[in-house]
């Protein structure tokens, strides 16, 4: 299956306190790079989630975001009654030598670091759903960029059936191709008024028909864009075979391009480069 390399997934999980969220960016890349940016609580899961993300993705710039939201009224929130304690021994030391200083206020109370304390959550649990949430964000990240990869194959396949098309105009321009330089040939030793046997002259064109000979080229332009739709038909990842056969394209089209000795073979060669080119460009975001 043609997978993209490209897409964004986001997914939570709820638990009696708070709701763990995983969001899931994956970007093109040569490679799997995995980049992760998660709560302190959850530090020690990181090598357990970056197996399961590798479990799924192969290739591709990945960034990951786990986040702990705190539900609304979920924690029993109460204040500290040690905080008190020590609010009110440094309130009575501070009037003791400001009595004209502000008492504090409820405002203020509420306020100070450790005032408020709440329910302790189990990390495991918190754990746990994170997990559930990256599962759900990896499923629904890869139902895109099967979708993606799908458009992708589509494109692919179109830009292939052309260059075959374009294939199948340089056949029949070969032959002319000799016979053109043959004709050309015989009307310079004509112009020229010189003696010249058949046999050279034939000798000469077989010559130069070799070094014009792109029967090869075609042959293997033939077998790539083969080979490049069965893989698109292929099961597992696709993009490193797909960019291979993409230079060998590309070489097959150079080599055609530089034995041309026709406006014709010229310019199909460079609408053969342009439509690599085009699928080269698409190729770079399958996985």
């Amino acid at each position: 299956m043609t997978t993209s390399m490209t897409g964004f997934a986001s997914a939570s999980c709820p638990t009696d306190t708070v709701t763990i969220v995983a969001d899931i960016k994956c970007v093109n890349h040569r490679y799997l790079d995995l980049h992760f940016k998660i709560p302190e609580e959850l530090r020690q899961y990181e090598i357990q989630f970056r197996r399961t993300l590798t479990d799924s993705l192969k290739r591709g710039k990945v960034e990951c975001k786990i986040s702990i939201n705190q539900n609304h009224h979920s924690a029993e929130q109460k204040i500290s009654p040690q905080v008190m304690k020590n609010l009110q021994e440094l309130e009575r030391s501070v009037t003791k030598h400001y009595p004209k200083a502000n008492k504090l206020s409820v405002n203020d109370i509420l306020r100070w670091p450790g005032s408020i304390q709440e329910d302790s959550i189990e990390v495991e649990t918190i754990a746990e759903a994170a997990k559930h949430a990256l599962i759900s964000a990896i499923r629904d990240l890869n139902i895109a960029r099967n979708e993606e990869g799908n458009k992708l194959k589509k494109i692919v396949q179109d830009k292939t059936f052309h260059i075959n098309d374009l294939i199948q105009q340089v056949k029949p321009l070969i032959p002319t191709i000799i016979s053109s330089y043959e004709t050309k040939l015989r009307d310079r030793i004509k112009h020229l008024d010189i003696e010249i046997s058949d046999d050279r002259v034939a000798q000469e064109v077989v010559i130069h028909s070799t070094k014009v000979d792109v029967e090869e080229e075609i042959q293997r332009l033939e077998a790539h864009t083969s080979s490049l739709l069965e893989i698109l038909d292929s099961k597992g990842a696709q993009g490193k075979k797909l960019d291979f056969l993409m230079q060998e394209l590309n070489r097959e089209a150079n080599t055609l391009g530089s034995k041309s000795t026709s406006i014709g073979t010229t310019n199909i060669a460079m609408d053969l480069k342009v439509a690599i080119e085009q699928i080269r460009e698409q190729v770079q975001n399958i996985e």
